[in-house]
This record gives structure tokens, C-alpha cells and sequence, in this order.
């Protein structure tokens, strides 16, 4: 917190007149920021890219220091790509967004996972709970596995195998039978491609409308408080989203080790977890609109609920308010909320972090 009271963007989460972070129930005013959103509201979002408000955006860069030009804006795109998509043995349809993002893992999560035709009596304690979530993390860990793989299509050609792969039954079948029920293995043994080499400020919304129309959003700066740069004139909080890069010899916030199809380069869009996602049942009604915060959480996080509320049956709060586990292959460890007994997780080869 020392931090956050000493640099630029302080303003956005310090009480002027005590020179505290906010507390709860106290006003905050961001008059900066209001004034660019009203000039967007006005004169639509090519004003942040090519307009007025994106001369006021360089001049804020300019004063961080950043590297940031006129033509990265004036150049830059909104790519509009149709959804991945899968099919579950019950016909439900899983349908999430594609590479960079990290649509494709939840995906390849889950056609492991319906192999195992779970049911609610699959996390009974006295039934197979413990070899049910034994399975569910040793899936999370090929699929963060195979992550590093994942990269910007529009420069990484194998992308677009990798993607058909982790959203193919059949691959799923091949990884399901690598997966051991009494034993877990050395971090090789799943397959990552490395580069020798919890914080986030991330949030979802989920919408159905009356129409039937289902919307996933997720949007992000990344890590908590971003890049700390609080523009002087726009009131903007910059995001520090090339730490979702790769870069040699360098892990990045979330414990993520680089990976070469990740590396940086010019207009390239850096890999990403987050996974808004959609699960309509085989009539087409929407069963589920979900996505998630905490960046290399979010997927495990979306996966764990999907399977709660499809499999285990319960309610979206009660799989919300479930206590969660975690795990990204690297480091080598389970992260798990303190209200998840660790004895479940039982001893085969799993460390324990919460």
C-alpha cells in the first residue's frame, strides 16, 4: 500500500482530503475521467485512437516516459473472430473466445473432464471425491502445459494446430488416458514448451437478455493498479499489459514462465487468460454465461465453476461460493482457498500453497 500512495496514480485510490486510501462509504469524485468518457459518449470510441481525446492520451504517455506513438493508436483494430466451440457428451455447447485468449485452455479443461462422465456423487467424501479433483488438477496441469504454445495466430502459424487440438474430443481422449489416478509426475512429463526463462485488476460482467441474447465481457489492466501511470489530463489509469508477454529468461507477474510462441513483437497481441465463455444447451437455451477475474486463475477458476454447475449440480452461487483450487503446472504447487480442506487433496506428488 506504501506504494499506491507514492505514485502518479494515487489520485484514483486516495481521499484527498485525508490523503488515504478510500475507505467503504466514502465519495469519490473523478472529474478527469468523467470528462473522457463524456467525449467518448460524444464522439465515439475512434476518438481514443484518432481524435481528440487520443492527442490528450500521447500527451499523458509522453509524460511516463512511455514509447507509445501516434501510429500505435492510428493503427491499431478491434478484431472481430468467431467463437471457438465444443460439444460435451450430453450435447450441452461450450462456446468461449479464441487465441490470444485463454478460451482454448477452458475448453481443452473441460473435454478432459467430461470424459470422466462426472456426477454429484463424483465429489461424495466417501465415494471418489479425492480422485475426482486428483484428475481435475493434473487436467489443469497438461492444459497450462499447453498453453505455452498459445499466441498471437496472425504471427505464430502453429497456433491454429494447437487450437484445433485442445478443442478435439479425440485429443482429449489421448491426454485423459496420460493421466495417472494414483500418481502425479516431474513437470516435463505434460509437455510445456519453455524459453528457459495473486494480483490482478481484472473484471467480468455476464448478461442474458429477455431475447435470449447471452454477453460475456471481461476487461482488464492487467495487474493490481496497473502500470501506475494516472493521466494528468485523460484521468485514465494505464494498464501494464505487456507483462502478458513473454520474454527470455524473465516469469512474469502471475508466475508464468515465457514461452517463445508469446514473445514480443510489433502488433502482436499478447497471450492472455482470460476466458469469456458461453454454454448453451443442445436445444440452444443458454445454460450459462461465465468468465472470470485473477489472471492465471481465470481459467482454472472458469473451469472449476462450469463443472460445478453443469456436473456437480449446483446453483451458480453455490459453485461460485465454493471454496477453489488451483494449479498452472508452474510453480509446482496447488494453490488452494483456505476453505478447501487440504486432506482432500490427498499425497500423490502435490504441494500444497494457499
Amino acid at each position: 500500500m506504501e506504494w499506491v500512495l507514492q505514485v502518479r496514480s494515487n489520485e484514483t485510490y486516495t481521499n484527498p482530503e485525508t490523503g488515504q486510501l478510500y475507505k467503504v462509504g466514502e465519495h469519490a469524485v473523478f472529474p478527469l475521467l468523467a470528462n473522457t468518457l463524456r467525449i467518448i459518449a460524444e464522439e465515439g470510441p475512434q476518438t481514443f485512437y484518432n481524435g481528440n481525446l487520443s492527442k490528450n492520451i500521447l500527451e499523458d504517455l509522453k509524460e511516463a516516459d512511455s514509447i507509445i506513438q501516434e501510429r500505435d493508436l492510428q493503427n491499431y483494430s478491434v478484431l472481430q473472430k468467431k467463437a471457438l466451440s465444443s460439444v460435451l457428451n450430453d450435447g450441452s455447447m461450450l462456446y468461449s473466445a479464441p487465441a490470444p485468449s485463454g478460451g482454448p485452455v477452458w475448453l481443452f479443461i473441460m473435454n478432459i473432464m467430461d470424459g470422466y462422465n462426472i456426477t454429484p456423487e463424483s465429489v461424495l467424501p466417501e465415494k471418489s471425491e479425492l480422485l475426482t479433483y486428483h484428475r481435475l488438477v493434473e487436467a489443469f496441469k497438461f492444459a497450462y502445459a499447453k498453453r505455452t504454445d498459445l499466441g498471437d495466430p496472425a504471427f505464430v502459424s502453429d497456433v491454429v494446430d494447437v487450437v484445433r487440438n485442445l478443442t478435439s474430443r479425440s485429443y482429449a481422449d489421448g491426454i485423459r488416458q496420460k493421466i495417472w489416478d494414483n500418481q502425479t509426475h516431474d513437470y516435463m512429463y505434460y509437455g510445456p514448451t519453455f524459453y528457459d526463462k495473486l494480483k490482478t485488476s481484472t473484471a467480468h460482467l455476464s448478461m442474458v437478455g429477455n431475447d435470449g441474447l447471452a454477453i460475456a465481457v471481461t476487461t482488464t489492466i492487467n495487474t493490481v493498479f496497473a502500470s501506475g501511470i494516472l493521466g494528468s489530463r485523460t484521468g485514465i489509469v494505464f494498464n501494464n499489459e505487456m507483462d502478458d508477454f513473454s520474454s527470455p529468461n524473465i516469469t512474469n507477474d502471475f508466475g508464468i514462465r515465457p514461452s517463445p510462441a508469446n514473445f514480443i513483437k510489433p502488433g502482436k497481441r499478447p497471450l492472455s487468460s482470460m476466458s469469456p465463455s458461453v454454454v448453451a444447451g443442445k436445444d440452444g437455451d443458454i445454460k450459462l454465461v461465465i468468465g472470470a477475474a485473477g489472471g492465471s486463475h481465470i481459467t482454472t477458476s472458469v473451469s472449476y465453476i462450469t463443472m460445478r454447475v453443469l456436473w456437480f449440480k449446483e446453483t451458480i452461487k453455490q459453485a461460485i461460493d465454493a471454496a477453489r483450487l488451483h494449479h498452472q503446472l508452474l510453480p509446482p504447487y496447488i494453490y488452494y482457498e483456505s476453505e478447501f480442506p487440504k486432506e482432500r487433496l490427498g499425497t500423490d506428488g502435490f504441494y500444497l500453497n494457499y
